[in-house]
């Protein structure tokens, strides 16, 4: 017996995870944290290259030492963080980009208070 093939959104959708279509803050943008998250309230992420693997829902933030630290949704962006800064990136998920290194204290005081 004949297997009946499975509808390759289906297929897509158990695979590959949900797709998100709505707005989609770029890497290497600045935010910070306002919602009470334990003893991170007030501290500046910037936003991490998105991974082909996550999709473009899971976040990726990088904390001052350029580790990628912590992940959320791009929903908790916009109802728990402030976009200090956003960035004019095109390149979602950094392919032929450098990494995202260290930053100062003195750099994100600096976009902390812009």
């Amino acid at each position: 017996m004949k297997r009946k093939r499975r509808n390759s959104l289906v297929a897509r959708f158990l695979f590959l995870g949900k797709p998100y279509f709505g707005e989609v803050i770029p890497p290497r943008s600045v935010v910070k944290l306002l919602a009470p998250w334990g003893n991170h309230q007030g501290r500046v992420f910037r936003i991490g290259y998105y991974s082909r693997q996550d999709g473009l829902d899971c976040v990726w933030l990088v904390n001052e030492k350029g580790e990628y630290e912590q992940t959320t949704d791009q929903n908790s962006i916009s109802e728990d963080f402030q976009i200090l800064r956003r960035s004019d990136e095109s390149d979602w998920f950094g392919f032929n980009r450098e990494v995202l290194g260290p930053i100062s204290t003195e750099e994100l005081l600096k976009l902390e208070r812009v």
